[in-house]
């Protein structure tokens, strides 16, 4: 495969700090294109693996980054000590490796500081891709939690982002809202590009509902609507209770959870207590089961809470699409994936906080068979109208191109 550069390779570090599948395609995409390329993402942070191994490409180096304790994501000072190591760490691999661009994605502010450094350094172009607004995620995080500094370190994250920015060579932004708030620190539209993310659509097929997944977990003659991914501070899983408690008394439908960590393993102790047979707990699966795990559900969930709605976009919708399943979403309706789900007629989605409307949307979906199909039908239309990784690592070597030539 010919590259957009002409005859032109680079060698392209690409970091991750979630490792996640649709990132890790690009690096894959972009070696196979010619580049050297050394993929950079956290092995410590991982809750989940996002990614199935693939076979090794001479043009791609894996290099996972492990610390040596245990990460504590809700210990603010470990936490944040973590993330200066990570950040040294990821330098070393800049150094190391010497490369001609650098490309960061959900790297937090204190890993990125030293990153962007390292590649200042090496002379190497910083591409910042902002896959969510930290600074105004620390600011509402931290005012929350320690109300007499977190005001305080929240503006010191927000002016810490608003200077990493400003010295990156370009910056890649998933959603047009975060527009506005780039726009505001002085940086030119010429440096500011939109570009959604996605998932791997050739790695999740369209597949069936009577799988061996969904037959080894007793699922294939049920109803199911299922979540799959991480459950923190920003999600509101007592829906998820009270999903299972309006769907008691139907024996064909079971509401799926997989996910692990503590507040996981506190909504399954809550779930025992009010006896929700119909809830049913899973841990993390492994990756290559993920298109069988998603293709067992009737119906896809993905929650948020309203503050979180501002400055994150669910990313996993993306692979809901390509699993070809109506989502029940719990959102703010000015995000841009509630937007999306709600225009494309892909799903239903209800305010975070409005549990009349997410109880009547599940009911709805399950009552309504034939809209459920429709919605089905138009999310993976839509994800292979959108998901073409040929046209995706057009835009990204297009990109590069310009922090090489300085814009």
């Amino acid at each position: 495969m010919t590259n957009s550069l002409g005859s032109e390779t680079l060698r392209i570090l690409l970091h991750d700090y979630g490792g996640y599948s649709f990132t890790n395609q690009l690096g894959r995409t972009l070696a196979g294109r010619g580049h050297r390329v050394l993929y950079s993402y956290s092995l410590t942070t991982q809750l989940m693996q996002r990614f199935a191994p693939r076979p090794a490409h001479e043009n791609l180096v894996m290099a996972g980054v492990q610390l040596p304790r245990t990460f504590n994501r809700y210990s603010y000072l470990r936490r944040w000590r973590d993330e200066r190591l990570h950040g040294r760490l990821v330098g070393e691999q800049v150094r190391n490796f010497q490369p001609e661009v650098v490309l960061t994605a959900n790297t937090p502010l204190d890993a990125q500081v030293l990153i962007q450094r390292a590649s200042k350094e090496v002379k190497a172009a910083f591409l910042f891709w902002m896959q969510d607004l930290i600074g105004l995620a620390a600011q509402k995080n931290l005012s929350s939690r320690f109300p007499l500094l977190g005001p305080l370190l929240g503006e010191h994250y927000q002016q810490l982002e608003k200077k990493l920015v400003i010295a990156s060579d370009e910056v890649i932004l998933i959603s047009d809202r975060f527009f506005s708030h780039v726009r505001g620190w002085g940086i030119t539209a010429e440096r500011t590009h939109l570009l959604p993310n996605w998932a791997p659509l050739e790695e999740i097929p369209l597949l069936p509902k009577e799988n061996p997944w969904a037959e080894a977990q007793g699922l294939a003659d049920k109803f199911v609507f299922l979540y799959s991914g991480v459950l923190g501070l920003k999600h509101d899983a007592s829906l998820f209770l009270a999903l299972a408690e309006s769907f008691r008394s139907d024996p064909e439908v079971r509401v799926v959870i997989v996910a692990e960590g503590p507040f996981a393993e506190k909504l399954q102790a809550q779930a025992c207590v009010s006896a929700l047979e119909n809830l049913v707990w899973l841990p993390y699966q492994p990756p290559a089961d993920y298109p069988l795990v998603l293709a067992s559900a009737d119906v896809l969930m993905t929650i948020l809470n309203a503050d979180a709605g501002t400055y994150s976009v669910p990313s996993k919708v993306n692979s809901y699409f390509c699993a070809g399943r109506p989502q029940l979403l719990s959102l703010p309706s000015d995000n841009d994936a509630a937007k999306l789900v709600s225009s494309r007629k892909m799903g239903l989605v209800s305010e975070p906080g409005d549990v009349e409307s997410w109880l009547m949307n599940a009911h709805a979906l399950y009552q309504n068979r034939y809209n459920h199909n429709q919605m089905a039908m138009n999310a993976r239309a839509y994800a292979e109208e959108n998901f073409d990784i040929e046209r995706i690592t057009d835009k990204f070597e297009t990109m590069m191109k310009l922090a090489l030539r300085g814009g």
